[in-house]
């Protein structure tokens, strides 16, 4: 099982800035759809005018005279609420006024659908709360118009047939202009919502796999808990940067944090080449462990070649700049309990006696050492070359064999 590739870094607004955007492409999109309604509305004022129904006219004008005044008064982003507010209103009422005005619903060609734009800008601009209030009262004012026709008795207003039946496809299709276009942009909303959802979602995944094994991490997103197992001829290694302290003291933090991620960051990309789990770092102490797949040869093969080369790299990039630095390495296989703790922030670690010997050894190492138990050893196969070291004690600990792993010759 391979180290899995870091998360590509995604630029990311914050909280406040994705607000801001969003308020104001709402706010642009307000002010387009303000637009949209007020110029008809001057323009149904002139064929108002035109043909004597004065009342009627002036109520038009006035939509589009108070919708340009609140469009430069709340012409500001921070104006929005206000801008947002005036606009359902006059949408909702002058509409339903031209209506009285022209004697009812046929006689005005229906202008009241455009009180419908009130409710769906709701929707749109505000919520489904705030959007449910708009739409009860533009049914009120529906029930209010019928109750009037019904009551009073209908009467003819200075408009030709000819035009009421031209005006009636001219509502409808203004209507409809202006809902499609906040349609589209709901729907564009909702998109862009559930992009961002993918996207947090695969962020978590990747998290997911960064910190945890392939198979644990598939398991923690079933919601399986607890997680834990027992796991049989595991091979740990820790590998701990000697010299590390010494140069932290006199180095100011920026570039004592570079270089150890420069060599974590190496490290990690050796190990995304082998079956090994990166287990943790602790301090400038690098952990991980192979066979987890439950071959054991293999990831104890595996841990060894990546000792090698982690041993390679921190000799190579020690120097003048670096300081006296080196890498004391200990490995380790047996058996050990496997599991992940924390709820809000997971952490998948290993313990038992095995993982106590691997730390062991890799404190009794000397700089520039990697030593392994005689288990380990075994599961080699003769494949690398060892030099005995003999019994070793172990801080708290009874003795163990060990073998110090050395170098591959220039022709193995």
């Amino acid at each position: 099982m391979s180290q899995k590739e870091k998360t590509k870094d995604i630029p990311r607004l914050s909280i406040g800035e994705a607000s801001k955007r969003d308020t104001e492409l709402s706010h642009q999109l307000l002010v387009l759809c303000a637009v949209m309604m007020a110029i008809p509305a001057f323009f149904w004022g002139g064929i108002y005018a035109y043909f004597g129904e004065y009342r009627a006219a002036v109520i038009a004008w006035a939509f589009t005279v108070i919708s340009i005044c609140t469009l430069v008064l709340f012409r500001k982003e921070r104006g929005f609420q206000l801008l947002r507010e005036s606009q359902l209103f006059l949408t909702l009422m002058l509409p339903f006024l031209v209506m009285l005005e022209l004697g009812g619903f046929i006689n005005s060609s229906t202008v009241i659908v455009w009180s419908l734009i009130s409710p769906m800008g709701a929707l749109v601009f505000a919520n489904r709360k705030i959007a449910t209030y708009w739409f009860v009262a533009f049914i009120l004012l529906l029930l209010i118009g019928a109750t009037h026709n019904f009551l009073t008795p209908s009467s003819e207003n200075g408009l030709p047939p000819e035009l009421v039946n031209i005006l009636f496809v001219m509502n409808l299709s203004g209507v409809s202009i202006v809902a499609f276009v906040l349609l589209v942009y709901f729907v564009s909303q909702k998109e862009k919502t559930f992009s961002l959802l993918a996207e947090e979602r695969q962020r978590s995944e990747n998290l997911i796999r960064n910190m945890l094994p392939e198979a644990i991490g598939e398991r923690l997103k079933k919601d399986q808990q607890p997680i834990a197992d027992r796991l049989d001829n595991i091979t740990i290694l820790f590998a701990d940067i000697s010299g590390f302290t010494s140069y932290a003291m006199n180095r100011p933090p920026e570039e004592v944090v570079t270089l150890l991620d420069t060599i974590f960051s190496h490290f990690d990309n050796l190990l995304s080449r082998r079956g090994l789990e990166k287990i943790k770092t602790i301090g400038d102490a690098y952990m991980v462990c192979g066979g987890m797949d439950g071959d054991a040869e293999t990831g104890a093969k595996e841990a060894a070649e990546f000792a090698l080369e982690t041993m390679a790299y921190v000799n190579e990039l020690s120097g003048p700049s670096t300081g006296s630095l080196g890498l004391r390495t200990g490995i380790n296989t047996g058996s050990v309990v496997a599991g992940v703790i924390g709820h809000s922030k997971y952490s998948y670690d290993i313990w038992g006696d095995a993982v106590n010997i691997a730390a062991r050894l890799q404190q009794t190492a000397r700089t520039g050492d990697i030593l392994i138990s005689e288990t380990t050893a075994k599961l080699l196969n003769g494949e690398f070359r060892l030099k005995p070291q003999g019994e070793a004690e172990l801080k708290g600990h009874t003795p163990v064999v060990t073998y110090t792993l050395l170098p591959k010759s220039s022709g193995g």
